[in-house]
């Protein structure tokens, strides 16, 4: 691989996780700017449908195609999947710390790494069970700093319930993505969580503020349109595997912006765990790339 795309597709992969890992952040504040959870649940995904549709519109028309196999397939995916995992993804933050809920929900590839070994009886390795033992280990800090009421419990019940469903839809996705357009299964995953949002909570009948207007449009145009273009860039240029190792980086951008913005840090129970579940995420990451053959 040349050196040019290599470094084009690092910067690309860390500015998809800079936008990821900004998510968690923008709900933080939209709960400090008067913002209910149900309230940015809906903008984020109405906005976030409507940007990424003038994205695809404009850049990657053959994206909004849409066919009956995958209508269903992303009424799974967005309307049932998305939108329970986001719910407690946005529900872990008004408890917690961004920087904890994040690092939950990067237990994902110790618990992906057992489901697949149940339900696509793939072997567990060595290896594999070094970077899940690893992974696990972090989240018993952290739990051990949620049972000395230094962080609330029920944020991590949420933020824990955020990562196993988001585990679910991954290996769902695994199997969809065999099949289908990944950026129109990523469209219609999030428009038809846009759709659930709204039929179940209604849309808000308060005209936001100007803050709340700003974080509304951070929301659908950087944790969506940016994050997910960059990523999909990032893939096309030097692969999926490579992709997760640089977007490993996810985490630490969270635990820098919530330091840099909402001058939240980490006790020395949070960041013991943190180190934990980051090298268990980066071996895991590096395990993929080595048995991808990239």
């Amino acid at each position: 691989m040349k050196k040019s795309l290599l470094l084009k597709g690092l910067i690309y992969s860390i500015i998809s996780a800079s936008a990821f890992a900004s998510l968690v952040i923008f709900v933080k504040l939209g709960y400090k700017s008067g913002f209910s959870v149900k309230d940015m649940l809906v903008y984020r995904f109405v906005s976030g449908s409507f940007f990424m549709f003038v994205f695809l519109l404009l850049f990657k028309p053959s994206g909004l195609k849409i066919t009956v196999n995958l209508t269903k397939k992303t009424l799974v995916t967005g309307a049932f999947l998305y939108t329970a995992q986001s719910f407690c993804f946005f529900s872990s933050v008004k408890y917690v710390a961004p920087s904890v809920t994040e690092l939950l929900l990067y237990l994902y590839p110790a618990f992906v790494t057992m489901l697949a070994a149940f339900i696509y009886k793939e072997k567990i390795t060595p290896f594999k069970a070094l970077y899940v033992g690893i992974v696990l280990v972090g989240f018993l800090f952290i739990f051990k700093d949620a049972l000395h009421s230094r962080i609330e419990i029920t944020g991590v019940v949420l933020g824990v319930s955020a990562m196993v469903i988001y585990s679910v839809y991954l290996i769902v996705i695994q199997r969809f993505l065999k099949y289908e357009n990944p950026i129109s299964l990523t469209f219609y995953t999030i428009v038809f969580a846009a759709l659930s949002f709204s039929i179940i909570f209604g849309i808000p009948k308060e005209i936001p503020n100007m803050r709340q207007f700003l974080i509304i449009i951070a929301l659908g145009l950087i944790t969506t349109v940016i994050s997910i273009g960059f990523l999909f860039a990032a893939i096309e240029l030097i692969g999926s595997s490579l992709t997760s190792i640089f977007s490993s980086f996810e985490p630490v951008i969270t635990i820098i912006l919530s330091l840099l913005i909402l001058h939240t840090g980490m006790n020395e129970y949070q960041a013991i765990g943190a180190v934990f579940i980051l090298t268990g995420v980066f071996m895991a990451n590096i395990y993929h790339l080595k048995t991808s053959g990239q």
